[in-house]
């Protein structure tokens, strides 16, 4: 399970979400999936293209992959 901190364009709140597991993308130019669906405690159920993912957030799914070599 994995927590990525996302900021959300809606209402600008940065906050944590908890993703699931992440299916990492093999061709170049595609999103990372999660399991779970990204929720802003202020406006609810996101997709990817509603949210940033911040400095730490890049960092995160960063470490992330990185354990998967």
């Amino acid at each position: 399970m994995a927590e990525l901190n996302f900021e959300c364009k809606k209402c600008r709140k940065i906050f944590d979400s908890n993703v699931g597991t992440i299916t990492f993308p093999t061709e170049p130019g595609q999103r990372p999936k999660f399991e779970n669906s990204i929720v802003c405690p202020s406006c609810g159920v996101l997709t990817i293209e509603d949210v940033l993912l911040t400095e730490l957030g890049q960092t995160q799914l960063t470490a992330i992959d990185m354990e998967r070599w």
